[in-house]
């Protein structure tokens, strides 16, 4: 039977069969009645659940879908008039706060405080229940406080429901330290997987495993910051440098412990490596690597518009092609015998030649699943991305250039097999980089219909990367770093690395790849201290593809692909600022530095 993940938006007509004429309202539940009800405790946390960003979906038709990737530099998100272009391009974050990037949910925190209090005092609930359903709450509670913390640094703990009659002094809370906050999130998360059930009850709903893979997540962080960061406002922000083991141990704990007693494993269904890496993302039948996952479904009210902007033009869907993937991006995917995926930049100059066959054919698995690229297949068709085509006129034997992207018949070949390129397979889109974004879109929803394509928050590569990262820098004490590492390599294809070859630069880039396009490289950059470096001011390119048609080749221009624009992100934005307006508004808040 089908579950709706989303009971809250009905709880007004619960009661519709009673007197249209009562004078007693019926569109309002009393609260002792909610915490007294599991249908109503279930139908309140899943509202909390719905109203958690566990992925950025905000904006109209969830134009921000790509927005955190975009900033890190992966791909650019929709056209340069539009918010969520602009907002990362020549856009500074200063002191009015972090635009976009914003994240202050201390309303989903008070009601999930009111939730936890409420569910303490009840009567008639069964203990059970009241501590699986408060550990779930807690959790939702300790991801919206890591959400804040790798924004801002210290933020106010608040683990109670103040009252509207509380006096200021309750009411204009402090912010606590960075390292306060992370060691919260860090013991919740312990006493959470203690409770919580090792099988969810549903999709979407956390389980132990969840708690212990938020907390690899969120240790590693930790680690990070005191390794590379600073300490700075007399501690509220940064660690001790010495702190880092500490943390880098309890990432590699939690890690551990999924990794050995879970029932995870890497999805491997598919002995074709390209597909089996695409169905990654879209197979909701006993997916074995998805730990945690945000629950969609058309039917039951809940689902997302990423088929719809990002599916290929041409292949359905009004309005598509907006992640436009970068060179650079590309240049992460090493091939398949090891050789780097980064050419020489003055091979980009139109007129050296590229097979295809060898610069996409041989490329890391993940790249041709993840990522369309000139004649990669969809649907049954091939996509292109050339902007012209090079051939020998047949009539006279001299060589011409078509400017037309698609559609073209060579003159005097009679429209020989090849010559035309349909409409119905061209992928350019508007100010397109000659690559785009293919992770996560699926090829089975229908056209003009909103995707029910579930999304995963946490899977296992994630974990193994996570275990291999803090195993480095603690100097692999259990000895597996390179069995772990090379797991996730092994499985899209790629050759294993000895433990010598397994620098900070590999770990680095094998997450760039392994995790493109879901909302980590912006953050890793930004952990590891190095955004000032790979982002402010550097920027991104395209790709201008010609085709050969004699000979099947391709020769690559490479442009700027920002129509000029660049990332800004100095310094002092490794916190950003709590802005003017909360600043205004508690007096006890101390702003961040540089604001």
């Amino acid at each position: 039977m089908k579950k709706l993940f989303f009971l809250i938006l009905g709880l007004g007509t619960i009661f519709s069969c009673e007197d249209p004429f009562e004078l007693t309202p019926t569109d309002i539940i009393s609260e002792n009645v909610v915490f007294e009800d599991e249908g109503l405790v279930n139908a309140y946390l899943h509202d909390l659940y719905n109203r958690t960003q566990f992925h950025m979906t905000s904006g109209g038709t969830n134009i921000n879908m790509g927005f955190i990737n975009s900033w890190g530099g992966e791909h650019r998100n929709f056209a340069p008039w539009q918010a969520a272009f602009g907002e990362v391009t020549n856009t500074p974050y200063d002191e009015n706060g972090a635009r976009l990037l914003d994240y202050w949910p201390y309303d989903n925190i008070r009601d999930i405080n009111v939730l936890i209090g409420n569910l303490g005092r009840s009567t008639t609930l069964d203990p059970e229940f009241v501590t699986q359903k408060s550990a779930e709450a807690r959790f939702i509670r300790a991801w919206e406080y890591f959400e804040m913390v790798k924004r801002f640094g210290g933020v106010p703990i608040v683990t109670e429901a103040l009252d509207i009659d509380a006096s200021e002094s309750e009411l204009f809370v402090s912010r606590n330290s960075e390292k306060e906050v992370y060691d919260f999130i860090g013991s919740e998360l312990d006493a959470i997987a203690a409770i919580l059930s090792e099988s969810a009850e549903e999709t979407g709903v956390a389980s132990k495993w969840a708690a212990l893979a938020l907390k690899s997540r969120a240790m590693l962080y930790a680690a990070s910051v005191a390794r590379f960061g600073t300490e700075q406002l007399n501690g509220l922000l940064g660690f001790p440098s010495g702190d880092a083991v500490g943390y880098y141990q309890q990432s590699m704990a939690a890690s551990r412990e999924i990794m050995d007693n879970g029932p995870f494993s890497l999805y491997q269904k598919n002995p074709d490596k390209v597909q089996n890496l695409i169905d990654l993302f879209l197979d909701e039948t006993g997916n074995p690597e998805a730990i945690f996952v945000e629950k969609y479904e058309f039917e039951a009210g809940k689902s997302h518009a990423f088929d719809i902007t990002g599916t290929p033009a041409g292949f359905g869907f009004a309005w598509n092609s907006n992640y436009p993937v970068y060179l650079e991006t590309m240049e992460k995917f090493d091939f398949i015998d090891g050789a780097s995926g980064k050419m020489d930049p003055a091979m980009y100059d139109g007129e050296t030649p590229f097979d295809p066959a060898r610069f996409f054919g041989e490329r890391d698995p993940r790249f041709r699943a993840w990522i369309f690229y000139p004649e990669s297949t969809f649907k049954g068709q091939p996509v292109y991305f050339h902007t012209s085509t090079q051939y020998t006129d047949p009539a006279d034997g001299t060589r011409k250039t078509t400017s037309k992207q698609s559609g073209f018949i060579i003159p005097g070949s009679d429209g020989f097999p090849g010559a035309c390129h349909p409409r119905h397979a061209y992928a350019g889109g508007n100010n397109p980089t000659g690559l785009l974004r293919r992770k996560h879109i699926n090829p089975a929803t229908p056209d003009a219909t909103a995707s029910s394509t579930d999304w995963i928050i946490i899977r296992l590569a994630e974990i193994l990367l996570n275990y291999a990262e803090a195993a480095f820098y603690l100097g692999d004490p259990n000895g597996d770093m390179a069995d772990v590492f090379n797991q996730v390599r092994d499985r899209a294809g790629m050759p294993s690395l000895s433990v010598e070859e397994i620098t900070e630069d590999k770990i680095r880039q094998e997450r760039q790849v392994e995790l493109a396009f879901e909302e980590h490289v912006f953050w890793d950059l930004r952990r590891w201290r190095i955004a000032v470096e790979e982002l402010d001011n550097k920027p991104r390119h395209k790709t201008t593809w010609i085709k050969d048609y004699d000979t099947g080749m391709y020769y690559l221009n490479m442009e700027h692909g920002d129509k000029g624009r660049v990332r800004l992100h100095p310094e002092r934005n490794y916190y950003y600022a709590l802005g003017l307006g909360r600043i205004a508004d508690n007096p006890n808040l101390v702003e961040n530095p540089g604001y």
